[in-house]
């Protein structure tokens, strides 16, 4: 009777274990999108910042306002018409 108990334990250990692993896993995939692909996000700013280094020195072989790369900026139009969609033919 004492081993069928320790061995319940066990298995109910090792189910708590495994459940709490993986939201550690998820959340931690979480952060590290938010870190990496958001807004101020990680590999944006770096981007950002070699962009601006390297535009900054063609500027200074080719002029001011020439530049190599683009900085990555968020393009989305937000004019508040996305669902405004003429469907009448002949416009």
């Amino acid at each position: 009777m004492r081993k069928n108990i320790e061995e319940r334990r066990r298995n109910m250990n090792k189910t708590v274990i495994k459940v709490f692993t993986i939201i550690g896993i998820l959340v931690g995939i979480f952060i590290a999108w938010q870190l990496i692909f958001n807004e101020g996000g990680i590999l944006r700013t770096g981007y950002n910042a070699l962009a601006d280094g390297i535009n900054g020195q063609w500027a200074k072989v080719a002029g001011d306002g020439q530049s190599i790369l683009a900085k990555w900026e968020d393009n989305a139009n937000d004019n508040g018409e996305g669902f405004n969609i003429d469907t009448e033919a002949g416009n």
